[in-house]
């Protein structure tokens, strides 16, 4: 079982740094099938420096050629410790089954989109569009999700997050439609309601505690994106039992 812990952590480690390479490639319009590069002269890392944490642990914090550090080093560390995290409490909740290969790459989407949309405040279409076409087929095997409440769950947060969208005259954008629309594939009907409410009182919240802060102003721009995987994860994995609490 250890080793079997080990070798899943290790994957995750290595989704980790897949997840950042596509979380700096992709907001430069570039394919994320090719080596990782310097983000200031495009020199090609060599391949330890494709780890945040390898790249810490021997001290090559700049690039050899430029001399300039490397970017997002914080992140990058962030996600490689986290995503190993989410990869074995995963594999803890759900064993070798089906449904730990179907959650840990949803897992691996959200955090890529989370990444995104706090750095550029944008959600890929090059991300959503292939992740909407595979929730789509997955509905057919995820246990207790049935295909038709899938598809149900998807029209429903398209429908109420586009609302939502033309309500907020730019407080939320395309990007968060297509997320939401995800979201509720993956999730279904009527989980997705209560996993969009959850992300407005979340953002509600951090926005209040940034406004009392004076992190931001009341017309600074806050991405919506994050706060809907948060709740959107936390469905993922304990929905049944939040509307049970709630309504059962």
């Amino acid at each position: 079982m250890i080793i079997s812990v080990i070798l899943f952590a290790l994957l995750g480690w290595l989704v980790g740094i897949a997840i950042n390479h596509a979380a700096d490639i992709l907001p430069k319009r570039q394919t994320v099938f090719q080596k990782p590069k310097c983000l200031n002269c495009s020199t090609p890392r060599a391949y330890p420096a494709w780890s945040a944490l390898i790249t810490i642990l021997t001290g090559q914090k700049k690039c050899p050629s430029c001399g300039q550090p490397q970017g997002y080093l914080v992140r990058a560390i962030i996600i490689e410790l986290a995503t190993p995290a989410f990869f074995v409490f995963l594999l803890q909740r759900y064993g070798y089954t089906l449904n730990l290969v179907i959650i840990t790459l949803y897992t691996a989407i959200l955090i890529l989109v989370t990444v995104t949309d706090l750095e550029h405040r944008l959600i890929f279409n090059v991300v959503m569009l292939p992740a909407l076409i595979f929730a789509l087929a997955a509905a057919f095997f995820t246990p207790g999700l049935a295909w038709p409440t899938a598809l149900v769950g998807g029209a429903t947060g398209f429908i109420l997050s586009y609302v939502a969208a033309l309500l907020a005259r730019g407080g939320l954008g395309s990007g968060d439609v297509i997320l939401s629309a995800f979201l509720g594939l993956i999730l279904g009907f009527p989980h997705i309601i209560l996993s969009l409410i959850f992300g407005v009182f979340l953002g509600g919240f951090v926005a209040l505690i940034l406004l009392m802060t004076r992190r931001v102003g009341l017309k600074s721009f806050i991405p919506y994106g994050p706060f809907l995987t948060i709740t959107g994860w936390m469905m993922l994995v304990w929905g049944e039992e939040i509307w049970r609490y709630y309504f059962w």
